[in-house]
């Protein structure tokens, strides 16, 4: 980015902090009351060193999801930060990483805070961007300060109706992968863009050829294998495993002839059943992972799930963090 090429206004106030846990002492919401919705944002320029003009306006819609007195801001097909809720103000504080069209990379580190209640927050945004000299040259830091305002919520809940946890503990679940290995998450449950279309599912960063067992025992339904490795395919190799229960577990975007299962086939958890691979329509390399509760697997009949062998956080409600790493105990 050159100092005067424009650039998303909204996207540099969503740049805040891209891993949250919630933690035991999480406090109520307070005066803000409920904010999960998908709400209107308006931002303007107030004044900055970026090149870009004051004045200038940018519209988005983002939503917010309420987990304690720690807010979820999702924007685009993920989540891009967390506010902190202090009676009728939240504050914002993180980092994004962006690269522009000509390749030059550069970091947005935001801090401010909202004021208002549960149907209007309005602010003051300071993002302080830096440039990495390796694929910037010698440009210079700057400083952008932004008003907002959030409005005209519309509530959100379809997906977080479902998000019955429990005690991990108690889970009859382990995580996908062998004992002794870490994955960061990237993508958490109730995502409402992009592919998981607000389901309780998780996508592992694993890379292509390691190992994916069982998260729990079952018999394999349906195996599927003939997709290529190209994050192009329109289908996603995969494994589905139907549980004592009923449910459903769902293994996704597998390596070409990686799958080391076959249908009829009784497996236990922990087993190997493939490898991790880069199947069917996606921009990064991972296993999508959920449960549903019948099969054939129906959207919005799934499962909240955590893992009873994770080391890593859970936020408030259980679930697991978007960003953070997870290791199989």
């Amino acid at each position: 980015m050159t100092k005067s090429e424009p650039f998303c206004i909204a996207a540099l106030l969503l740049a805040v902090l891209a891993a949250t846990a919630c933690g035991d002492d999480a406090q109520s919401t307070s005066d803000l009351g409920d904010l999960s919705a998908v709400w209107e944002l308006n931002s303007t320029v107030v004044s900055n060193t970026c090149g870009l003009e004051d004045g200038s306006t940018s519209f988005d819609r983002v939503i917010l999801l309420n987990c304690g007195n720690e807010v979820s801001v999702i924007a685009g097909s993920g989540l891009w930060g967390t506010g902190i809720v202090q009676g009728t103000s939240m504050e914002f504080d993180g980092i994004e990483f962006q690269k522009d069209r000509t390749g030059c990379r550069s970091t947005h580190s935001t801090s401010g805070t909202v004021l208002g209640t549960s149907t209007l927050l309005t602010g003051t945004m300071i993002t302080d961007v830096t440039f990495h000299p390796d694929s910037c040259g010698s440009q210079t830091a700057c400083t952008v300060e932004t008003a907002v305002r959030l409005d005209f919520p519309t509530p959100y809940a379809s997906c977080l109706g479902r998000d019955v946890f429990g005690d991990p503990q108690n889970s009859p679940y382990i995580l996908p992968f062998p004992v002794g290995e870490s994955y960061r998450l990237n993508n958490s449950y109730c995502v409402p863009t992009g592919g998981h279309r607000e389901q309780q599912a998780y996508d592992f960063l694993i890379p292509i050829g390691d190992t994916i067992v069982a998260a729990r025992a079952g018999v394999v339904r349906d195996v599927e294998q003939s997709s290529p490795d190209d994050g192009m395919g329109t289908d996603h190799n995969h494994v589905t495993i139907e549980h004592s229960d009923g449910t459903v577990g769902f293994y996704a975007h597998l390596k070409q002839f990686g799958v080391l299962v076959q249908a009829g086939e009784d497996v236990q958890a922990g087993q190997p059943i493939a490898l991790a691979g880069h199947s069917g329509t996606t921009d990064v390399v991972h296993l999508h992972f959920g449960v549903y509760s019948d099969y054939p697997t129906v959207e919005g009949q799934d499962r909240a799930v955590n893992f009873k062998n994770f080391e890593g956080p859970l936020d408030c409600r259980g679930g697991l963090v978007n960003g953070a790493t997870y290791t199989a105990r």
